[in-house]
């Protein structure tokens, strides 16, 4: 497959310009030239195979090449709430939720919550998304949103089907089929669980509480775990 490379900005006339490190990349590390056909995305679901033109220091022009490649999309927008584990742990699950083809990541904070990441934290996270969107050839860029309290996220998502990670919920192989388009967010909490008073928030607004196995999971893994089992849900076109 040619290699990818993320582009923002408009082009001008069929003309994209890559800048700085993506310009860089093509160039210093991928050692393409001129002549050379990649693949440009801005980031908002556009794509093209696009033909390098002409190369500078900190810079690469490119012209569009054939129709634009259509955008692969899930079969229905995922919100994945969580709460923040401990180290790295949360970069790993910034990656990955962008490979599984999370819509938006919300980190919690919660009543247990032992991280709260800064904001100039979530900002260099999204080094890490671009390199994963680029990775699993993913044309729209995953939001990763400031973090909120479970509080706010619990009472302001209207329209979702909405589902709580909770050893006493439902299996999730159980869940009702979802159908295309329709809005679904997955609230995972700390290590710990989310306490009383917040599975009772959660039941007062309508969460279904959903188990998703029966061994106790990290926060990442719980978090992935759960993106994909709700993907697996998706109502077939036939149905």
């Amino acid at each position: 497959m040619p290699a990818r490379f993320y582009c923002p900005d408009p082009s001008s006339d069929g003309i994209h310009r890559l800048k700085a490190g993506e310009a860089r990349h093509l160039s210093r590390v991928c050692r393409l030239g001129a002549g050379a056909e990649v693949e440009v995305f801005d980031g908002r679901g556009g794509a093209n195979r696009a033909k390098v033109i002409a190369l500078g220091d900190d810079w690469v022009d490119l012209i569009a090449v054939g129709a634009p490649i259509p955008e692969r999309v899930p079969p229905f927008p995922l919100v994945l709430a969580s709460a923040v584990p401990k180290a790295d742990r949360f970069d790993w699950l910034v990656e990955k939720a962008t490979e599984l083809g999370v819509e938006r990541l919300i980190p919690l904070i919660c009543d247990r919550s032992v991280v709260e990441p800064a904001l100039s934290k979530i900002s260099r996270l999204e080094r890490t998304i671009i390199e994963a969107s680029k990775q699993c050839r993913r044309s729209r860029l995953m939001v990763l949103e400031p973090p909120k309290r479970w509080s706010q996220v619990a009472e302001s998502v209207p329209g979702s089907l909405k589902f709580l990670a909770d050893l006493q919920g439902l299996p999730a192989n159980q869940v009702q089929r979802i159908p295309s388009g329709q809005p679904v967010i997955l609230a995972v909490g700390p290590e710990g669980g989310f306490t009383k008073a917040e599975r009772e928030l959660a039941g007062r607004m309508g969460w279904l509480g959903i188990d998703l196995g029966v061994n106790t999971l990290r926060i990442e893994t719980a978090g992935l775990a759960g993106c994909a089992a709700l993907f697996t849900r998706a109502k077939e076109p036939n149905e």
